[in-house]
């Protein structure tokens, strides 16, 4: 009866791990799928609850809410559905300064890198 037991435990076991491991992963909308405004949004967003943390910006800026001024999203032309990436340059602006970033939007995956001049 323990020997039964610890095999169903077992088995148990190894579907579970499958099952994490393969399971597909809920990924976000393909590059080509998103809106140059649902882009803009996504980056927005996740910009200004960084700002919170970013006190060399918020100094610079002189606002932890700076005007944000959007430059033109380029796409791909020839690989479209290829794209993984989204760059996402905009103008942050603030009582003390401006500064340009660039957004680096990973679609499927959710999550924004920066850059900045």
């Amino acid at each position: 009866m323990k020997v039964i037991s610890m095999k169903f435990i077992f088995i148990l076991t190894i579907i579970a791990l499958a099952a994490v491991f393969f399971w597909s992963e809920d990924k976000g909308p393909a590059c080509y799928q998103v809106s140059d405004e649902q882009a803009r949004t996504f980056v927005k967003n996740d910009y200004l609850q960084r700002m919170k943390r970013w006190d060399n910006d918020v100094q610079l800026l002189g606002t932890e809410i700076p005007k944000i001024t959007w430059e033109k999203i380029e796409r791909s032309l020839t690989d479209v559905e290829d794209e993984k990436t989204l760059l996402v340059p905009f103008k942050a602006e603030g009582p003390e300064g401006k500064r340009m970033y660039y957004g680096i939007y990973h679609c499927e995956e959710g999550y924004v890198e920066y850059a900045n001049d």
